[in-house]
């Protein structure tokens, strides 16, 4: 052995020594190998090193794998929405999608049994007074529990000229709010209130368009105000209270109908101006609502050429809808249309096709189809063949599974956003 090597030896030696003596024990448990965090279990599941790590490791652990099993890193969660929707059929996720109107003031029990739809919507005609309310909303939720999935129970009770609860006329409308936000939010609170004792857990409210037109407009007093600071702050404002008083809300019109004069009752209205005076009116207030959690969107029958130059309304335009609300607003809340019997989408094809184009648009619930059963059927029909994917039907109904969770329909607490 040379010189050298003797020294470098030695001083191999030495260095070992010095390390045993300044050690500290250590037990078991140092010993025992670290639970990951679920976070560098996700990140190390990236790596390909999902395996136990000890502090000391130099070489990753790969674990061996059981074939077709995967890792507990790249395991799901267990999702209960997701389960839930797992065990319905195609055509009980498409029913879950579909909201009705009835006649008279009983609830529609035969057609809640045979239809199995995701929601009611009470109209005036409906309401005779509250403890006849109370009454059809038990009834119903009754004849909803055959298919083991509650009703979505709703209305539309904005204040001023659209309100359905017998004796609720002295709501203000929009308007009359005059700008008061800590007013708006108490009305809300009230009027949420009001519709929980009578069994209503949607509020198809605040009105959300920025009324630019005055009088002339098809929306006038029902919007909040003709400057968009004081709508988005108004909206913000009356979801609070309406989750402050145990209801969902929702915000309209999507979007944004404030400065049209065509009614899309009877017509699909468009949306006068620039793209860049719809970024700067008509947006804000919805932006808002977003930030605000509110609970639905509801799109209106409304064309915007500057975003679709086919003049599509927005119930049927992925451009609107889609593009914007879900992709850019980044919003994943429940997307509602206006009533499809009304004119302004009537026009624009067949109960089937209009259903499935709302669905591939963005939206997730159907209110009103003008036959029901015929857009239950389209839905199942074009997830057959192809025009409709099993991932993209299960979003929308996962969305309103969720819904009625944060409800508490499904016998859990109710977790409607706080402000």
């Amino acid at each position: 052995m040379t010189l050298k090597a003797v020294n470098w030896f030695v001083a191999v030696v030495v260095a070992l020594s010095l390390a045993a003596c300044g050690s500290t024990p250590t037990s078991a448990a140092d010993n025992a190998p670290v639970a990951p965090s679920p976070a560098s279990m996700a990140s190390r599941a990236a790596a390909g090193t999902t395996g136990p790590q000890t502090p000391s490791s130099t070489q990753p652990t790969v674990p061996q794998q059981t074939p077709n099993r995967p890792s507990p890193g790249q395991r799901r969660a267990f999702d209960p929405v997701r389960a839930r929707v797992q065990r319905m059929s195609v055509r009980d996720r498409a029913r879950q999608l579909i909201v009705v109107g009835f006649a008279g003031t009983s609830a529609p029990s035969q057609l809640i049994t045979t239809l199995h739809p995701g929601g009611l919507i009470y109209f005036s005609p409906n309401a005779r007074s509250t403890s006849q309310i109370a009454a059809m909303s038990r009834q119903a939720q009754r004849a909803a529990r055959a298919s083991a999935q509650p009703l979505l129970l709703m209305t539309d009770q904005e204040g001023g000229i659209v309100t359905r609860l017998p004796g609720s006329s002295d709501v203000p409308a929009g308007i009359e709010f005059g700008g008061n936000g800590p007013y708006a939010r108490r009305t809300a609170l009230h009027t949420g209130r009001d519709l929980v004792d009578v069994g209503i857990n949607v509020d198809l409210a605040p009105v959300s368009d920025v009324n630019t037109v005055g009088s002339a407009g098809v929306i006038a007093s029902r919007s909040f105000s003709s400057d968009p600071e004081v709508v988005s702050r108004m909206v913000r404002a009356q979801i609070c209270g309406y989750h402050d008083g145990g209801v969902a809300a929702t915000a309209k019109h999507w979007p944004g109908h404030g400065s049209t004069s065509t009614d899309s009752h009877v017509s699909t209205a468009s949306i006068n101006g620039s793209l860049r005076r719809w970024r700067t009116t008509d947006l804000p207030p919805f932006v808002a609502a977003v930030k605000t959690h509110v609970d639905m969107i509801l799109v209106g029958h409304l064309a915007f050429r500057p975003l679709d130059g086919s003049g599509r309304p927005a119930t049927i335009s992925p451009r609107l809808t889609r593009n914007v609300i879900r992709r850019k607003l980044g919003y994943d809340g429940v997307v509602i249309t206006d009533a499809l019997n009304m004119g302004g989408i009537t026009s624009w094809g067949t109960p089937r096709h209009i259903a499935v184009q709302s669905l591939r648009a963005g939206i997730d619930l159907l209110l009103m189809p003008p036959q029901p059963r015929e857009a239950v059927l389209g839905i199942v029909s074009a997830v057959r063949d192809g025009r409709l994917s099993v991932g993209r039907l299960n979003a929308s109904v996962e969305r309103v599974v969720r819904l009625k969770q944060r409800l508490g329909l499904y016998r859990a607490p109710k977790r409607l956003a706080t402000c």
